[in-house]
């Protein structure tokens, strides 16, 4: 009778009656993928929150928003009352109207006084050329100043009209524009495309620029916001490619993408925070939500590896018993990187080569041993089932390829 146990423990070597050979079993050297993972957690943020904000004082006469309702930019969400400033608007617009008719009256004025000017200049250098070529007494030459003098004085009077009515021109489109900036600020309006998270108005509610009473996420892209060990932190580079696992959102991990890493360590964590980016047009992910981020900081490619159960210490040097025949050979092996029940060998083994992985404390070199034959399920479940992690059996199948 053959007895073995299992729990993790090193299964004891089964032997026959006859001849004392040992039963062991066996799996053959493979190549396969090793990688190094660092895992980070963090909760599910929105790319971006807004707190909608009121840009001016007011009661809301109209609310149109409501939690969950997605809304683009710009969507209105609160009206707030403003008969007010429609009126100073109308106003504003009357006084446009009157202040451009007074305008152009005194443009009109200006023009004939201008015309006058012009040809009271013109008498005047005509009479100054008779004067003192003598043939003009000085009584007309003086009347001719007077004349100029009179309507160069109206002239300038209605060029200030012009300037008075100018700016009365401008200062009603100011006001115009004013209240034109008012009445666009009572209607409360979404910055961003979104989801509204939050709600805080009814109406007939007083409202100020100190208020937010919606709030609105842009869930279609979300981050996670992890601290990363100053041991890690140089694997991180913006746009490394991550995996994801959300479990409370779905089995299957999402696709990320680093975007930020802060220079400067947190003072409280110690750690160094990094930001991953996780597309979210399914609208899986919620805000909140745990997450795990599983970054790959090295992948050994075609790696020599054996299952890490098969490497024992013999002498303070790691050994591998290789199946050689009917003996069990003792073979000191050089190891590299461990990865999930998965031991790279760099030095000592061949592939193919059938390394031993049960009884190991019993075994020595050159010891008569007996392959055991695999069971039909075992053969069926090849390597298609994950290495054993550290505490499985030994009797647990050994992947190659992850």
């Amino acid at each position: 009778m053959v007895l073995t146990t299992a729990c993790g423990k090193t299964d004891a070597p089964a032997t026959s009656a006859v001849g004392a050979v040992t039963s062991v079993k066996t799996v053959p050297v493979k190549r396969a993928t090793l990688t190094s993972t660092v895992t980070l957690s963090g909760k599910i943020e929105p790319i971006e929150s807004v707190n909608v904000v009121p840009k001016s004082s007011g009661k809301a006469a109209g609310v149109y928003g409501d939690v969950g309702q997605r809304v683009s930019a710009g969507t209105r969400l609160i009206q707030l009352e403003n008969n007010d400033i429609l009126a100073k608007l109308d106003a504003a617009k009357a006084a446009l109207a009157a202040s451009e008719a007074n305008l152009e009256r005194a443009k009109a004025q200006l023009e004939k006084t201008q015309i006058q000017l012009d040809e009271a200049k013109r008498n005047l250098e005509r009479q100054k050329m008779l004067f003192e070529a003598g043939a003009l007494s000085q009584a007309l030459y003086d009347a001719a100043q007077t004349n100029y003098d009179s309507i160069k004085k109206d002239y300038d009077m209605n060029a200030a009209s012009v300037a008075s009515a100018q700016a009365s021109v401008e200062q009603n489109k100011a006001a115009i524009r004013q209240n034109e900036v008012e009445l666009e600020n009572s209607c409360v309006v979404s910055p961003i495309s979104g989801i509204i998270a939050s709600k805080n108005v009814n109406v007939g509610e007083s409202l100020s620029a100190s208020t937010a009473p919606f709030v609105v996420i842009n869930m279609q892209t979300v981050q996670i916001n992890a601290g990363v060990s100053e041991g890690d932190i140089n694997q991180f580079k913006p746009g490394l490619d991550v995996d994801v696992r959300v479990p409370a959102a779905s089995p299957k991990p999402f696709k990320g993408k680093v975007t930020k890493i802060s220079p400067s360590a947190d003072a409280k964590t110690k750690t160094y925070p990094v930001w991953v980016s996780v597309d979210n047009t399914d609208d899986l992910l919620k805000a909140g939500m745990y997450a795990e981020i599983l970054v790959t900081t090295q992948r050994l490619e075609n790696a020599l590896t054996v299952p890490s159960d098969a490497v024992v210490e013999r002498n303070g040097q790691k050994v591998v018993y290789i199946l050689d025949g009917d003996k069990a050979v003792e073979r000191k092996v050089s190891v590299g990187k461990v990865d999930e029940g998965i031991t790279q060998v760099t030095e000592g083994v061949a592939e193919g080569e059938k390394v031993i992985t049960t009884g190991l404390q019993a075994l020595r070199d050159g010891m008569a041993v007996r392959e055991e034959q695999a069971k039909p399920q075992e053969r069926a479940a090849g390597g298609s089932q994950k290495a054993p992690r550290q505490g499985q059996s030994q009797d647990a199948p050994y992947i190659t390829n992850r």
